[in-house]
Parts: C-alpha cells; structure tokens; sequence
C-alpha cells in the first residue's frame, strides 16, 4: 500500500529587522560636544586678551599643561582682574579659596603689565600662597609669543 504523499509545506520566512546604526542621537551628542568645547576655549581665550604689555625673558620654559588654571590680569595701574573681569584684593581672594576648596589643585597663569608695580604682583603672590596654590606660572614675551 501506498503511503499518501503528505502536500509539501513552504518553509515560513521569518521577519528579521535589520539591525542599523542609528546616527541620529550620535549626531546630537556630537553637536553638544562641539558646542561645550567652542565655549570653553572662547572663555579661556577672551581671558588673555586683556590688553596687557607683558615684559620680555631672555628664557622661557611653558608648562607642558597650561590649561585649567586661574588666569589673573594685572594692568599698568596694578587693578586685578580674574581673566577679564575686574575684581578687588578681598574678591580675588576669596575666589581663589573657593576655587581651591572646589576644584584642587589650584593653579594660575599671572598676566602682569611690564609697568605694573611689584607690590601689586607681590600681593598676588601672596593671595595665591594663602589660598593653596600649587604651582604659578608668569605670562612673558620671547620672540613675540605669550
């Protein structure tokens, strides 16, 4: 006897996503990352371009790592500013405490006009020193750089 022939059954196809890269989110976190580092660098910049006639040195050294330090300005009158805003001895002060609590090490870069009277860099040594500072470098000239 014959078995019946049973009717062919078509294999079922099964949906499969395919799977992709979505670009969309990755484009978005790339635009935040552009715009947070256009920022800080246009603040860190705008900082030092406080008009200021720094003094020339035969030698200069430049820390391998400027970055992340306090940048104070001292102009011809021997005024402070914290980058370009103009602040007292106590403000300055006490802004230099906070930083150093808040964010340690401490570290600045001192801009002081050829002019500026030494009792008015000494002072800020002198805040840097109470405040924590680790390390302090000199804003100087040598062949035309800063």
């Amino acid at each position: 006897m014959a078995a019946k022939s049973q009717p062919r059954r078509r294999p079922r196809r099964i949906a499969h996503e395919e799977v992709g890269l979505q670009i969309a989110p990755m484009i978005d976190v790339v635009l935040l990352l552009l715009f947070f580092f256009m920022l800080s660098g246009k603040l860190t910049t705008s900082a030092k371009l406080k008009d200021i006639a720094l003094p020339t040195a035969s030698a200069v050294r430049v820390p391998e790592n400027m970055g992340d330090r306090v940048i104070v300005n001292i102009d011809q009158q021997g005024n402070l500013f914290n980058g370009d805003l103009p602040v007292s001895e106590k403000q300055l002060g006490a802004y230099l405490r906070e930083r150093f609590k808040n964010y340690p090490p401490l570290k600045l870069y001192v801009r002081a006009d050829s002019t500026t009277p030494a009792k008015r860099i000494k002072l800020v040594m002198r805040l840097a020193a109470e405040s924590g500072a680790v390390e302090v470098v000199f804003g100087v000239l040598q062949g035309g750089r800063s």
